[in-house]
C-alpha cells in the first residue's frame, strides 16, 4: 500500500506500506479540497485536485528506488481518484485494477468501457431523473459534451504531458492506457446511490 506523507502510516504485519513525501504541509486536503467545497467553489476544487494529482505522481514516478520495489508485484489495484495509478501501471509493466467509488455515469464512462447512452441513463450529478424529458436530454447529452471538452483540455492533456516528461510510452495517450485496465470495480449500490433506469435487455438478480 502507498501512501503520501501527509498521514503516518499505522504498521501492519498484513499489510506493508511504503511512504513516499510529497511538498505538502498537514492538512492541504482540508484547505485545498474540503474548504473550498464547503464555500460552493466547484471549479477551484477541480482545479486544485488537479495540482495536486500532478505533484503527486511527479513526486511518485521520481522516485526510482521505490519504483525498483514495486516491480516485484503482479498486480496493481488503485483508487480511480488517484490517476496516476494509470501511469505507475504502465512504468512497471504490471496490470491495474481500478476501483470506482459510485456509479458509472460519469464523463469517464467512455474510458471506462462502461455503457453510457446519454439519452436514456442521466450523468451523474445533473440532477436529472431516471425518466427524462426530451429538454433534460438534450442537456444531459450538451453537460456531457461540455464536460468532455474540459477534461481533455486540462487533465488528459496534461497526463499525456507527464507520459512525454518521463517517457512513459509517449508514442500512446493517456487515454488509451487509461482504457487498458484488466478489471474495473465500482463500488456503487444500482438502487440507492444513483438510480436509473435498466438498459434495454438487461435485468439484475
Amino acid at each position: 500500500m502507498l501512501v503520501s506523507s501527509d498521514r503516518l502510516a499505522k504498521p501492519n504485519e498484513k499489510i506493508p506500506h511504503k511512504t513516499f513525501q510529497v511538498p505538502y504541509k498537514a492538512g492541504f486536503v482540508e484547505d485545498l479540497l474540503i474548504r473550498p467545497s464547503l464555500e460552493g467553489g466547484k471549479y477551484t476544487i477541480g482545479w486544485n485536485y488537479l495540482k495536486i494529482q500532478l505533484v503527486m505522481c511527479e513526486c511518485l514516478l521520481n522516485n526510482t528506488e521505490l519504483l525498483q520495489e514495486l516491480k516485484k508485484f503482479d498486480l496493481i489495484v488503485f483508487d480511480a481518484f488517484a490517476p496516476c495509478g494509470v501511469l505507475l501501471s504502465e512504468v512497471l509493466n504490471i496490470p491495474n485494477v481500478m476501483i470506482v467509488t459510485g456509479s458509472p455515469n460519469d464523463i469517464f464512462a467512455p474510458y471506462r468501457k462502461s455503457p453510457l447512452p446519454l439519452s436514456y441513463v442521466p450523468l451523474r450529478g445533473s440532477g436529472f431523473p431516471s425518466n427524462m424529458t426530451f429538454i433534460e436530454r438534450v442537456r444531459n447529452v450538451l453537460k456531457y459534451c461540455f464536460g468532455r471538452v474540459l477534461m481533455d483540455l486540462f487533465f488528459i492533456r496534461t497526463m499525456d504531458e507527464i507520459k512525454v516528461k518521463f517517457n512513459i510510452n509517449p508514442e500512446r495517450s493517456y487515454s488509451e492506457s487509461f482504457s487498458d485496465s484488466a478489471l474495473v470495480i465500482f463500488l456503487a449500490d444500482f438502487a440507492l446511490d444513483f438510480s436509473q433506469p435498466l438498459l434495454p435487455g438487461l435485468s439484475i438478480s
